[in-house]
Parts: C-alpha cells; structure tokens; sequence
C-alpha cells in the first residue's frame, strides 16, 4: 500500500481530506493538516460511521499525525486519544463493534475479531502511545531531584506509616532500616537504585502509581515480604524495577511500529494508565509467584523469569479487560505452568521423534544401549543374590546365586542371610554353556502344580540339556528388581533378548537421553520430518585445486 500524505501512515486513497477551500502546495501541506484534522474531529468517523474502511482510514490518519508531530505535540495527542470518551469510542465502535453479537450471547472470545489491516492500524496506534514511555524508561534518577526524593520517601509513608503519625517508629533514622524493608539495593541512598537504565525513573514512577492508587495492594506486598526471613523475602523495590523492564521487553517499549505488526491489547484501550495498571496487576503476580516457588534471594532471576512467562501466555490469550487478564493471570499458577511446560515438552519430543534423522539415528544408537544394559545386568550377576528355594513358606531357607566374573559359569550354595559367601565357599556350579532353556512364572515346575502362586510372578528356572527329563534350578527372587536383573541376564548369556519392562524402560531413557544429548547443538533448529533431496550430480569430475 503507498503511503503519501504526510509521509507516513496514510493510503494514497486517502489523500481527498477535505480542504475546506484551502488549497495545499508544496511542504506546507502537513502544516495545514494538523491544523484542520485532529485526533479529536478523526473519531467522528470513528464513531458515526459503521463503515470499516472509513473506520481504518480515520484511524490511520491519526497514526500519521502522531508520527509527524514532535515530542510536545505527541504528548497532546496522547492525552486526547487516552480521553475516557475517545478510548470508549475505539473500544466500542472499533475493536468490539465485531463481538457485539457474542458477548449477548454469553460468549467472549479471548480476542476480538478485526481485520488483519485494521489489527495493523491498532498495533501502530498501541506502540505509538507506549513509545512516549521511552524517555523516562532512558533518564536516570537525579538525587538532587527534590520530586523525585519526595517519591521515595512517600513510598516508605504509604507502606509503614499509613496514618501520617511522623517517622516510622517515630523516629528519622529508621529511614534507612525501613528502605532495606522495601527491598532497595542502596538503603542509605534509594535514588541510586533508579540511574541504571532502562528502566532509570520509570520504574519509579509506576512504584509511586501503585502506593497511591492501590495503597491497600501495595501495603499488603510490602508487609508480607517484611514478615519473611530475610533471604526469602521479595525485594519490592528491585522486583518492580525488573518488572518494568519485562513489561518494556513485553510491549516492546522504544522500538518503532513494523509494517507487518498485528498483535495488540484491547485492554490497553479500557484505561487511561494502561501501563501503569499493567505493573500493579504484574507486581502482585511476582509476588504470588515467589510464595508459590518459596524462592529465596538467589532465585530471583527464576521467579521472575516465571512471572514472564505467566504474562506473556496470558496475554496472547486473554487481553479484553484487565479483570479477566487477572483472573486467568491468577490461575495460571507456577504448578500449573510446569504441567503446560511438560506438555509442550512432551508434545516437541513426540514430534520430533517422528522426523526420519531422529528415527535413523535412533536404530544406530539402540544397539550400544542394549549392550550397554546387558554389561549392567552382567554385573548384577556377578556380584550375586540369595534366593529362596521353596515358594509358599515363612522362614524358609535361603541360597545365593552368582555368576563368575569372565561369565562362564554360575556358582550356587547354601549361605546365611547375613554373610555375603565367596565363589570358593559355593559347592555347586553350572556351566553357561549348558544352559539350553530358561522358565519364567507358572512354567516353571517348582509353582506350576502349587495352589497358591503368590511368589509366582518371581519365579524362574534354568534348564540344561542333563536335565530335560529332571528338576532344573529352581529360583524365587525376593523382589521385583532382582528377578528382572537376572531373567535379563541369563537370556543375554543365552542369545535372548532382555525382555523385561524394566529393561525397556532403561532402554527408552537411555535412547532418550543420549538423543537429546547429540542435539544439543541443533536447539531451536527446527528438524525436517524427511532429509533434504540430494543435488544433482556435476556434469564431470574434473575438479582442481590451486596450489594444493
């Protein structure tokens, strides 16, 4: 779309505003402009006509003549379009007109619908206004400010000294003991604590907002974390700077509108301190946050990046009003918001598991990982279990097991359930190699014909060759893990496959772990589902190389 009219902002189409007989030539057309067409005279097309393309229009004139005008100029056309009566016409004959019919029926959508241009026109409007915060977000505190010395001190009244009874405690020289209280970094000199920009007296400024206009939210922040041992209260004072900053990030504070930006929020739009009102609502979620986590000192930089998280997902998906934005900002609670990250965790993992790379690379790396398993199953053997050697009986005998440490043979014998006994204290043996079959649960002979099987399901039997028509070596493990250890084992020392849940388990953390491991390097690099084609061969093969 070509943009002439005031150098900025306004469709060529739009170049016929009336000119009142006024004919404009040469530089002197904005001039004349701004003088004819205000802010104030464009929301009569806002507000008279049902028209979407007069309404996008309008409202791209006073984009324009916010960008052509200067700071002092901004400033006045902030404060007209800020106007409770001009807000209400934006909200209601511009971003709601589309949502009428829902919000009869019971339904709110979490965004109302506008066109994609008209969304555009918004979001130029919505940057414009929270541009005009760049310059305190950029100046730093002067300690010689008196107003601004003034602000801090009516912090500390407002948060321990609400009935205007002198000093806290009465005495002055608790200033510096009642700043540590409110969380500042300098005690002796808060104003130090605002020269480090951004936020520099911005952050200020919305702390003086919140103590004023929500005294009994902002007394209630400051005393509970006064309450706390010191290093697990929340520093108010620092965490409002650092909210200040994430809500610039957020909103993108100081950086210009983009021609392709959508994304705004009506409930900027429901009050005349947007971003103020923001900071309250997000201060006190910081606060609920750092209970929920019982953070300490060092993780603050945690807690809040949480916080951030919490805003931005609330945002996207809820931003008509600032009531609603709180009610779904407060129930997305850090509990919460670790259950959503599991999923999306989850959800990436599953797909890309299904990418043709991760598919390969994961039948080349099973192999190792299965005998990686087996050489730990091999070990368990090696250091050897007692078993049982009948099932059903209290206080039976116990016997213990292990496998020689080059894997060949298996020796077995009486033992105590105290003292571990030696390979040489062991009388029996079996060789590996004579093995021929191992028996599992009721197959085996010692539980099949019993009527209880209670001990069934840690039941198992190996049987040799010699024995095919005799009684193999019957085992009844004592617990779960030991029985899958050994079935694991013996059918690795046999040529079976380990086929316990246990050993498939290790196995897919294992794969899991060691897959994510190797692409470490490739975070945040989406992975194609198939590789991409391979080029085409060269007509010859001719290649040289200078001076190699």
């Amino acid at each position: 779309m070509e943009y002439k009219l005031l150098g900025v902002g306004i469709p060529s189409r739009y170049s016929g505003v009336p000119t009142h007989g006024k004919k404009y030539t040469g530089t002197g057309n904005s001039v004349v402009v701004e003088q004819e067409v205000t802010p104030v005279t464009l929301t009569d097309h806002l507000a008279k006509t049902q028209n979407p393309e007069t309404q996008k229009w309008a409202l791209a004139l006073i984009n324009a003549l916010f960008l052509k005008a200067d700071n002092k100029k901004r400033k006045k056309i902030a404060e007209s379009i800020q106007s409770k009566s001009i807000r209400t016409i934006i909200l209601n004959n511009v971003i709601r007109r589309t949502t009428i019919s829902a919000a009869v029926e019971g339904r709110y959508p979490t965004a109302p619908q506008v066109d994609a241009e008209m969304s555009h026109q918004l979001y130029v409007l919505q940057t414009l206004l929270f541009n005009l915060l760049e310059e305190r977000k950029n100046t730093k505190a002067d300690s010689t400010d008196q107003m601004t010395l003034n602000c801090i001190k009516e912090l500390r009244r407002l948060a321990f000294d609400v009935d205007g009874h002198g000093d806290s405690l009465g005495k002055r020289q608790n200033y510096v003991k009642d700043y540590k209280k409110l969380g500042f970094r300098n005690h002796a000199n808060p104003v130090d604590d605002f020269t480090l920009v951004p936020p520099g007296v911005l952050a200020l400024d919305n702390m003086v907002y919140f103590a004023k206009h929500h005294q009994e939210e902002y007394t209630k922040v400051v005393l509970e974390n006064t309450t706390r041992a010191d290093d697990h209260d929340l520093p108010v004072a620092e965490a409002s700077i650092e909210m200040t900053k994430v809500l610039c990030d957020v909103l993108k504070v100081g950086e210009p509108p983009t021609e392709d930006g959508r994304v705004y929020y009506p409930m900027l739009f429901t009050h005349e301190k947007p971003f103020e009102e923001l900071f309250c609502i997000c201060l006190q979620l910081l606060n609920k946050t750092w209970k929920e986590m019982r953070a300490a000192a060092a993780d603050f930089s945690k807690v809040l990046l949480v916080a951030q998280e919490q805003i931005t997902r609330t945002m996207d998906k809820c931003s008509d009003n600032f009531d609603r934005f709180k009610n779904h900002l407060w129930s997305l609670s850090y509990q919460e918001l670790n259950k959503i990250w599991l999923r999306d965790r989850k959800s990436k993992e599953e797909l890309e598991s299904q990418a043709k790379p991760i598919v390969e690379l994961r039948e080349r790396l099973k192999p190792e990982i299965l005998d990686l398993i087996k050489q730990q199953r091999l070990n368990y053997l090696v250091e050897g279990s007692r078993f049982y050697s009948r099932p059903g009986r209290k206080g039976e005998r116990v016997w213990f097991c292990c496998l020689s440490p080059n894997h060949k043979v298996f020796y077995y014998g009486e033992c105590d359930e105290i003292n571990k006994p030696t390979i040489e204290q062991l009388k029996n043996k079996l060789a590996v190699v004579d093995i021929k079959r191992l028996l599992t649960g009721k197959e085996c002979p010692h539980v099949k014909e019993k009527r209880k099987h209670n001990t069934a399901s840690l039941a198992f039997s190996i049987q040799t060759e010699a024995e095919i028509e005799k009684d193999p070596l019957n085992f009844i493990a004592l617990d779960q893990e030991a029985f899958n250890m050994w079935t694991d084992g013996i059918n690795a020392l046999i040529g079976n496959p380990m086929t316990s849940q246990l050993a498939q388990q290790e196995l897919e953390m294992l794969l899991s772990m060691e897959i994510k491991i190797r692409l470490l390097d490739t975070e945040g690099i989406p992975i194609p589902k198939t590789p991409p084609p391979i080029p085409e061969e060269p007509p010859n093969y001719d290649f040289s190389c200078n001076g190699v």
